[in-house]
């Protein structure tokens, strides 16, 4: 368990600008590594040095979007005019990526929000990395990389928009509870060629890293089967997906 809790948080955050920038440039023609490799050596990203170009792009950025597989850029590409939706997908993929920010959306979070909370702030996040570590969750980290970590979820959540707020405060605001049936339909697909049945993707923890309880995931169901990229159907407990696409690019597509 300890292994799944990291700082990588630290290394990235949202940088949503400079994944759509990545997302923007890659060129379908090239590999995964030559296209890195342009982007790096061309300094297209715009960064001050060649080291923090190549940290963002090796570190950050290939993990969350490379390494899954070669589908996930062009997808993402034909979500780029919808900003939300995007967030959305990038979301996922980071919180995917980054067990550390997942369990705090899908744990106190989620948890915070049922229980009326409006705002969550930097000490609540630090007494929660503080109880991962006494319970051998986390490594020992040292009292600056804990605040270091602290800060990085907050902002990467508001980022994200699941938290609102000043960039410099010490609290955000928590919700309001929000998808898009684009974005959810992407997600769902995710999920289920990583091998999720109709029921665990009705009832996955996932959807707690947007605040969304069971009848807001049964309205999206519905709102997605709208795109024509899927069926679904419940009967009592008992639930039914069945895709009409056969690649995450077209359920992109045609929900577009």
């Amino acid at each position: 368990m300890g292994k799944e809790y990291t700082s990588r948080l630290l290394k990235g955050g949202a940088v949503l600008e400079d994944t759509l920038r990545v997302v923007e440039l890659w060129d379908p023609g090239l590999s995964p590594d030559e296209n890195l490799h342009r982007i790096s050596v061309g300094n297209l990203l715009g960064k001050p040095s060649r080291s923090r170009t190549d940290d963002l792009l090796y570190q950050v950025l290939r993990v969350r979007y490379v390494q899954p597989g070669s589908h996930l850029i062009p997808a993402l590409k034909s979500l780029a005019s919808n900003r939300r939706a995007f967030g959305e997908a990038c979301f996922y993929e980071t919180s995917r990526a980054d067990h550390l920010l997942a369990q705090f959306a899908e744990g106190p979070i989620w948890e915070w929000w049922l229980g009326g909370r409006l705002s969550v702030g930097f000490d609540d996040a630090l007494e929660w990395l503080h109880e991962l570590a006494e319970s051998g969750k986390v490594p020992a980290w040292t009292d600056s990389v804990r605040n270091r970590a602290a800060r990085g979820l907050l902002s990467t959540l508001r980022d994200f928009g699941i938290l609102s707020g000043a960039p410099g405060g010490r609290r955000k605001e928590i919700g309001p509870p929000f998808m898009t049936p684009l974005g959810f339909a992407y997600v769902l697909w995710r999920e289920h060629e990583q091998g999720a049945s109709s029921h665990a993707l009705a009832t996955s923890r996932v959807w707690r890293r947007w605040l969304l309880d069971e009848e807001m995931v049964e309205d999206l169901f519905v709102r997605a089967a709208l795109l024509g990229v899927l069926r679904f159907s419940r009967a009592g407990s008992s639930v039914r997906v069945d895709w009409l696409v056969e690649r995450l690019e077209e359920v992109t597509r045609a929900a577009a």
